[in-house]
């Protein structure tokens, strides 16, 4: 399994990963889920097979941090809106696999340069782990992104002694009203 390949890095980690999965992968492209999933839940973005669940990306119906992966595959056609309800729904240090149509600057059919899309995945928190471009019927970008959540540990240390100030020596209480000088 090669690290720089975002489709081997994304099925792997332990099993019972809460799995989401945005939309169906074009032809040609086999998308390897982590083994045994806790859960799994398809989302089509429109009505096709029933039983599908069918939601607007930018409206998932589901609780914040919810999901361990997250596979999408389409165009992001409002990717402010989208990129941010999938980062609501991914748990913290939670991975999303992109399947979003490639296209050459003098293309005039929708899809994605690389470095939009790099930007439109920054602004929106996810950090760009892994990039190919795949040649299927059409080319794709597939995309393995982190979710930059700003969270870091922190040292606690003992606490210094608190020290009070002129202003709270004389009013040791904010609720007391102060007296005022005559």
């Amino acid at each position: 399994m090669s690290d720089r390949n975002p489709l081997a890095r994304f099925a792997a980690g332990g099993s019972g990963l809460r799995v989401l999965l945005v939309g169906a992968p074009p032809p040609g492209l086999a998308l390897a889920l982590p083994p045994e999933p806790a859960a799994q839940v398809d989302v089509a973005l429109a009505p096709g097979h029933p039983g599908d669940l069918v939601a607007a990306p930018a409206r998932l119906p589901f609780v914040e941090a919810l999901f361990d992966r997250i596979a999408f595959a389409g165009l992001l056609a409002d990717p402010r809106a989208e990129l941010r309800e999938l980062w609501r729904v991914l748990a913290p240090a939670g991975l999303v696999l992109f399947v979003v149509p490639a296209k050459r600057p003098w293309q005039r059919r929708p899809g994605w340069r690389e470095s939009p899309l790099k930007a439109a995945l920054h602004d929106a928190m996810f950090e760009w782990l892994a990039g190919d471009i795949a040649a299927l019927p059409a080319r794709h970008h597939v995309i393995l992104a982190g979710k930059r959540d700003g969270l870091s540990p922190i040292v606690l240390t003992a606490a210094a002694e608190p020290t009070a100030t002129p202003a709270l020596a004389a009013n040791p209480s904010p609720f007391q009203p102060r007296e005022e000088p005559r």
